[in-house]
């Protein structure tokens, strides 16, 4: 094994005993003991262990991660599981009274399109897949069960009595025209009388200006610039594409977008030397029309309402619960977290999809020879 190798296991391990020591392992009997009641549903401790214990799984083995922020995230699971737990059970409860079923056959279909979606087609591959993410077949149905069973009860009370309409919509792009406007770009050329060619910087600003006076004249860009080439005093020309203002250093754009098509800037001192930029071609500022962006409209429209209604919804669900609490320390302040999260955080809870997507195999060279 390398010594990278080693160094990472050696990581791992200290992170896997840190997040031991964080709480002390409950007693076997303590397990069935009913930490949090929302109505009529239950959470005991077991549940919120088991799902800390998957969640740290997940933790440990993201290797985007550092190893100061895993252990900060693992640090701060506690009241977040179970903030987000609180939230299930409320939905749950709801999605009894409103009763709510999803059939084995739904599942089986959910599980099939989650493997399929993350490339775990193999039946193999697919139980390799459910380890990592520290589940089992059955623990991953179940999670399944109780995620659809809740995304019904939000599709049915919050995402299908959100209405936009055609006027709203295009009140929206009158006001927001900016959003939907595409930005005048320049297709611009340039060459570089070159800082390294060794030259004074009063012979540089000499040539610059001979060569600028040429093209000005009418000379042909290619042919004026290669006698300069080949003495190494400038680059060739240089094609730069199609350009926005803000995708140029300061002073080259103020300078190429001053230029009227065909013309050729005086010589503009930046990165390598002195450039004179020509202005090849031009499209104007224009603004998307509506039919083009409404579509677009709605679904952001749509998002931001929904995010707005569904925690609107949630808190008119928590004011009406019955809510008895007998919380593990580690979790006792998980109710102020709530204004804490984004919408878009908000929204994530109910769209949990733990599998991880199976890894690319490594390409060439990628090998774990030792440093």
């Amino acid at each position: 094994m390398s010594r990278k190798s080693t160094n990472s296991a050696a990581a791992l391990l200290a992170l896997c005993w840190l997040a031991a020591l964080s709480t002390p392992a409950p007693a076997a009997e303590e397990l069935n003991r009913v930490v949090l009641r929302v109505n009529d549903q239950i959470l005991t401790l077991h549940d919120f262990e088991n799902r800390k214990s998957a969640d740290v799984t997940a933790i440990l083995a993201d290797s985007q991660l550092s190893m100061q922020e895993r252990q900060e995230l693992i640090g701060e699971l506690g009241p977040r599981i179970m903030h987000d737990m609180f939230r299930e059970l409320l939905l749950l409860s709801r999605a009894k009274q409103l009763r709510v079923f999803i059939s084995d056959r739904e599942v089986d279909e959910a599980v099939r399109e989650l493997a399929k979606s993350r490339g775990l087609e193999d039946t193999a591959t697919f139980q390799q897949a459910l380890e990592a993410a520290g589940l089992t077949l059955e623990s991953l149905r179940e999670k399944m069960r109780r995620e659809m069973t809740w995304s019904q009860v939000v599709s049915r009370e919050v995402t299908s009595k959100i209405e936009v309409g055609e006027e709203e919509l295009r009140a929206h792009y009158r006001t927001h025209k900016d959003d939907y406007s595409i930005p005048e770009k320049r297709w611009l050329k340039e060459v570089i009388v070159l800082e390294s060619s060794g030259k004074s910087p009063d012979e540089l600003q000499r040539l610059a200006a001979e060569i600028r006076n040429e093209l000005a004249a009418g000379g042909e860009l290619e042919a004026v610039i290669e006698p300069y080439r080949e003495a190494g005093l400038t680059t060739g020309v240089i094609d730069l594409d199609w350009l926005r203002r803000d995708e140029l250093e300061a002073t080259l754009a103020e300078a190429a977008f001053a230029l009227e098509p065909g013309a050729f800037s005086e010589p503009v001192k930046s990165r390598g030397g002195l450039h004179v930029l020509h202005l090849a071609g031009l499209e104007e500022a224009k603004l998307r029309p509506f039919d083009e962006v409404q579509n677009e409209i709605l679904g952001r429209e749509r998002n931001r309402r929904f995010d707005r209604e569904l925690r609107n919804y949630l808190a008119e669900l928590e004011r009406g619960a019955y809510v008895q609490e007998d919380l593990p320390p580690e979790a006792v302040g998980y109710r102020s977290l709530a204004s804490d999260y984004s919408p878009e955080e908000e929204i994530e809870l109910f769209r949990r999809q733990d599998l991880p997507a199976r890894p690319e195999p490594p390409g060439e060279g990628e090998t774990g020879g030792s440093d």
